[in-house]
């Protein structure tokens, strides 16, 4: 019997019915459990916390929410649906007042983004699009951060580090490299390091939640509001070495940043 892996993720309304006579069938056979972990993720609802039913017309595509859809697209479908005539009415009512100008197109960055962002609800996410929309315009914030940043990486002195930001690093050649950086530079790598350390405590213990949280205060409360905003009379400035230093910085920052992104936003 082939071992499935450590880890299986699942619904819990299927606890009993797959996962627990998957582990009776391997230990019967194998005398071994299949997996290690279980992680059960939540069920999807409507915003209102209802289960989605065609005939209430409160259920939502994942393909539509990835590429947008029109509303008169959306009362097509029910027309051509399975959804039996009499129930047609009350099913298109339902999507008028839920999506009255239909669902904007928000890419399945934006949609895994929202997701993960709901898990701190617990069994259930309530699923407003509105919330996918905001990390949708997220994903777009992060893009015009990494624009403008990457205009200041042509400054004299500054040259990509011969390692990344998820290199590990002994305390001396970390005090060698925080020479010459200003305290603005040391704040914000600080907040970085912050960022990381309550993804990697978020990933080992499955609370996606808290890493979206962390990232987004990350990127738009420290980095684009603040940090972008201080440097840009240094990297406008004559100070070739501050440019060199902020610029490097700028770069630490945009790396490290997406790499914590990377697994909840692979396609940004």
């Amino acid at each position: 019997m082939v071992r499935v892996g450590h880890l299986l993720e699942t619904g819990h309304d299927i606890l009993f019915f797959w996962v627990a006579r998957m582990v009776m069938m391997s230990l019967e056979l194998t005398d071994k459990l299949p997996f290690d972990t279980v992680f059960l993720h939540a069920m999807v609802r409507d915003k209102l916390g209802r289960k989605m039913s065609k005939s209430r017309g409160n259920v939502v595509d994942p393909i539509h929410v990835m590429e947008g859809v029109s509303l008169q697209t959306l009362l097509d479908k029910i027309k051509n649906g399975n959804l039996p005539a009499s129930e047609h009415k009350s099913a298109m009512i339902a999507q008028r007042k839920d999506f009255p100008k239909g669902i904007p197109e928000c890419g399945a960055d934006g949609l895994r983004y929202g997701l993960l962002t709901y898990m701190k609800q617990g069994g259930s996410i309530n699923l407003d699009i509105n919330v996918v929309v905001g990390c949708r315009n997220f994903c777009n914030k992060l893009w015009q951060a990494f624009k403008l940043s990457s205009m200041f990486f042509d400054v004299s002195g500054f040259k990509v580090p011969a390692h990344n930001s998820a290199t590990v690093i002994s305390a001396a050649e970390a005090k060698e490299e925080a020479k010459g950086l200003s305290s603005i530079d040391k704040w914000i790598l600080s907040k970085l390091h912050n960022a990381a350390l309550e993804c990697k405590k978020g990933f080992e213990a499955f609370e996606f939640a808290a890493i979206t949280t962390a990232c987004k205060q990350f990127w738009y409360d420290e980095f684009c509001d603040y940090y972008l905003e201080m440097i840009k009379p240094v990297l406008y400035g004559a100070d070739e070495a501050a440019k060199a230093a902020a610029a490097q910085t700028l770069y630490t920052c945009v790396d490290g940043g997406l790499r914590l992104l990377h697994p909840l936003m692979p396609f940004v």
